[in-house]
C-alpha cells in the first residue's frame, strides 16, 4: 500500500494530469530502486505514408485478448494506444478518444486502446469510464516491448496497408491526420 500513496505522491508532484511535456510512470522503467519517470514520446508526426514502415496489423494484434468482439482490423485505417488504469494522462485522453471513435468509425477508422493491466481491473475501470472503443490486453507486453513503448499514453495512426502515418500523444493527433487516412467514402 505504501507503494501506491508514494506512486499517487510522485504523479501528483510531476503534474501529470496536464497535457503537453510530462513525465509518466512506467511499470517497465521500475528499478532496483522502484519505479522511475520516463520521458513521454513524443515521435515526430508522419504524414508521408510511403516514407513509413508498412505493419502487419494482423500479426501486430495476434497476442492480444479484446474485451468483447475483436474488430476487423486489416484493411481499415488503425489508431492503437498504450494506456492504463492508472495513468493520469491515459484517463485524461479517453475523452478525446471517444470523440475520434464516434466521429470516425462509420468512415472506416478503428482505435484499440491497449493495457497490459488485470482483465478485472481493466473491466471494474470500464464499468466506470465508458471507452467507446475497442480495449485489448496485452497480458506478456510483448506489443509493447515491439514498440519500445518507454512512457504512456502513446498512440500510433496507420492506413488501412498498415503503414505508420503518425505517432505520438493521443492528444495532439490533429483530425486532419486522421481524415489522411480514411477512405473517400463512409463505410456501408
Amino acid at each position: 500500500m505504501k507503494t501506491k500513496t508514494l506512486i499517487s505522491l510522485l504523479i501528483v508532484a510531476l503534474g501529470l494530469a496536464g497535457i503537453g511535456a510530462y513525465s509518466t510512470l512506467t511499470k517497465a522503467g521500475a528499478g532496483a530502486d522502484g519505479p522511475t519517470t520516463a520521458p513521454a514520446a513524443a515521435a515526430p508526426s508522419r504524414t508521408d505514408p510511403e516514407s513509413s514502415a508498412r505493419v502487419n496489423v494482423k500479426a501486430l494484434t495476434s497476442n492480444l485478448e479484446f474485451l468483447g468482439d475483436k474488430p476487423a482490423l486489416t484493411g481499415h485505417p488503425l489508431l492503437i494506444e498504450f494506456w492504463a488504469t492508472w495513468c493520469p494522462p491515459c484517463r485524461a485522453s479517453i475523452a478525446h478518444l471517444n470523440d475520434l471513435h464516434k466521429k470516425y468509425h462509420d468512415r472506416g477508422l478503428e482505435i484499440v486502446g491497449i493495457t497490459g493491466e488485470d482483465k478485472v481491473v481493466v473491466e471494474r475501470f470500464r464499468a466506470r469510464t465508458p471507452m467507446d472503443y475497442v480495449v485489448a490486453l496485452d497480458a506478456n507486453q510483448a506489443l509493447a516491448s515491439e514498440f519500445q513503448v518507454e512512457a504512456i499514453p502513446q498512440a500510433w495512426l496507420f492506413d488501412k496497408d498498415g503503414r505508420v502515418i503518425w505517432s505520438g500523444h493521443p492528444m495532439q493527433l490533429d483530425e486532419q491526420t486522421i481524415v489522411l487516412v480514411l477512405p473517400s467514402h463512409p463505410k456501408t
